[in-house]
């Protein structure tokens, strides 16, 4: 049998959360725009997903939705722009 290629491949550690938050608090954030935010990639939602390799890198916030956001993160020495919902990222306090 081949081996497969998708997104979620070799993400078994990366998708599972221990201590998964609960209720509404994590989702009622205000995010503006030139806010420094983490990707942390919430298993239980597979809508607007960032790909695995973002997890953990912090991105600004470029445009703010109702329900999502658009995150300039550098990657090397490109800027890529992520389009998430609001559950895949935390705020980071400096």
């Amino acid at each position: 049998m081949s081996q497969s290629h998708g997104t979620r491949r070799k993400a078994r550690s990366i998708m599972t959360k221990d201590n998964v938050l609960k209720g509404l608090s994590y989702l009622l954030t205000d995010y503006k725009v030139g806010d420094k935010v983490i990707v942390d990639i919430d298993s239980r939602e597979h809508n607007s997903t960032p790909h695995r390799r973002f997890q953990g890198k912090i991105g600004v916030v470029r445009e703010v939705g109702k329900r999502s956001l658009k995150i300039t993160v550098m990657f090397g020495k490109k800027q890529k722009i992520l389009q998430t919902r609001l559950n895949h990222t935390k705020l980071f306090i400096t």
